[in-house]
């Protein structure tokens, strides 16, 4: 019968193994879990043309209210019901206090303790609004049993699961896009908690408490790309719960990852579609609970959510701790980590390498490449002034020089890490590199408010090492009085 069903979400017809793909991957659970459940509370699974009140109350969950009434609904109290079971076991095992206490049916409540385990945990507390504490256990006892009867024992160990995969992704735009949100190591559930945790370790205004991936600053007609190789499992409407659905992709790569990309504007791919990096799946928008256009970029490891940045502090990560979160590891294929040793081939000077040198005031900073940086605040410069106003300098501008010692002569792509730290500045968007090569030297202005946590191509040119090539920047800008950092800059031969 479920395989009929058919829901209108917004603009949409999608049917009921579409709506569980969206809700199972967007709120991190095994969509098994609701398969069992259904099976239990109203035998939707075994009914070849089950009753209207079966479909009514498919999950037993009776309210007064209606938006609790049909199967639809109940499909998404359920989801949003697993989603708060994994959020408080995990925030209070991570803060060692006291589970929330159980919620009956009958308006009575049941502690409940941490040795009870995450998964059962989730389902007593979907389960426990649906009956009263007396039959709670045998419920348990109930669901396990078809669980095991529709699928296998949910008790055994998972096996065979792939290790955390080496970096993969491509940019998900067709060009940069600001950062205009990180995401949150400290227990990101999209429910704040005073405190956010950024993958360089500290914790600052990076994003909004409890954000489950990265967005970019895309608006239409910005194409959204594919970040990697795989099929697309969802390609649809996502009622996000905020009244207009988020038009979604979701990506399946078969190593053990996914990739979910929401809020867009129109989408070009459909479920069951194979893709490589690159593909265009649709237009970056500002759909569902967004607060102005952008794409919300979101990774999953074995089902749960991770940040593909990795994670830059020598502490251990919260999130890799906990026992609903998982390990981060930096996957951008086209980059390389700032917090790991550079790739073989790689001739990396950073600021605190013997190659480097900074004339001026330049602000250390503790974050960064290789765990350091510099800042300083840019000053204008002077063809900016009025042509009749001669305005010299009233000191040197902070001048930063870095100088390879490169292996031999030949073609180098050149690269200079821009990194995302906040400083109370504004980051400069006219920073003007100069590249010292074998031909002369070639001036390139980035955008360090678009670069920001990546690193910008300055450009492939040849170099010999006898005539002292180097990349220099000062801290002269078209807009002044906004930060302008030094940190690593990279020498790659080309083959």
């Amino acid at each position: 019968m479920l395989n009929t069903v058919r829901f209108q979400i917004g603009d949409r017809s999608q049917s009921f193994a579409e709506v569980l793909v969206n809700l199972s991957n967007l709120y991190s659970f095994n969509p098994k879990i609701m398969l069992a459940l259904l099976e239990q509370q109203s035998r939707l699974i075994s009914s070849s043309a089950p009753s209207t009140e079966q479909t009514m109350l498919a999950l037993g969950y009776s309210s007064d209210e209606e938006r609790y009434k049909g199967l639809y609904n109940q499909l998404r109290w359920g989801a949003i019901q697993l989603r708060h079971g994994l959020r408080d076991y995990g925030i209070s095992a991570q803060n060692g206090t006291p589970l929330p206490d159980l919620q009956f049916a009958d308006d009575r409540t049941q502690a409940a303790s941490l040795d009870i385990g995450l998964a059962r945990y989730a389902v007593a507390r979907l389960l426990a609004q649906t009956t009263t504490p007396d039959q709670l256990p045998a419920k348990l006892d109930v669901f396990q049993r078809i669980y095991n009867d529709l699928f296998e024992d949910p008790r055994l160990p998972l096996a065979d699961m792939p290790a955390p995969a080496e970096p993969f992704l491509q940019f998900p735009l067709a060009q940069r896009a600001r950062v205009t949100s990180f995401f949150d190591h400290d227990t990101p559930f999209l429910q704040q908690n005073g405190s956010l945790l950024a993958f360089w370790g500290n914790t600052d205004f990076y994003s909004y408490d409890g954000h489950t991936g990265w967005d970019y600053g895309a608006r239409p007609p910005d194409p959204v790309l594919a970040a990697a190789v795989g099929t697309v499992v969802f390609a649809g409407n996502s009622d996000d719960g905020c009244g207009v659905p988020a038009r979604a992709v979701i990506i399946e790569h078969f190593n053990g990852y996914r990739t979910l990309y929401w809020h867009l504007n129109s989408i070009d791919v459909a479920a069951g579609q194979e893709v490589t990096a690159g593909t265009p799946i649709g237009v970056a928008g500002a759909t569902g609970c967004a607060f102005g256009p952008h794409l919300h970029f979101q990774v999953q490891y074995l089902g749960r959510d991770v940040d593909p940045y990795g994670w830059c502090s020598s502490a251990s990560d919260p999130w890799a701790l906990n026992p609903t979160g998982q390990q981060s590891v930096w996957l951008w294929a086209y980059m390389p980590s700032p917090c790991a040793p550079p790739p073989d081939n790689y001739i990396v000077i950073d600021d605190s390498s013997t190659g480097f040198v900074a004339s001026g005031d330049w602000q250390p900073s503790d974050l960064g490449y290789a765990g350091s940086a510099r800042f300083t605040s840019t000053v204008l410069m002077q063809s900016e002034a009025q042509p009749w106003q001669v305005r010299p300098l009233a000191t040197t501008p902070p001048v930063a020089v870095w100088q390879p010692d490169l292996p031999q002569a030949g073609e180098y792509r050149v690269l200079a890490y821009v990194p995302y730290i906040l400083n109370g500045l504004d980051d400069a968007r006219a920073v003007r590199y100069v590249v010292h090569h074998s031909g002369g030297e070639t001036e390139i202005t980035v955008d360090a408010e678009m670069m920001a946590n990546t690193w910008a191509d300055l450009g492939t040119y040849a170099f010999d090492p006898t005539l002292q090539p180097r990349v220099s920047v000062s801290a002269l800008s078209a807009d002044a009085g906004r930060g302008i950092w030094v940190d690593a800059v990279a020498w790659v031969p080309v083959e």
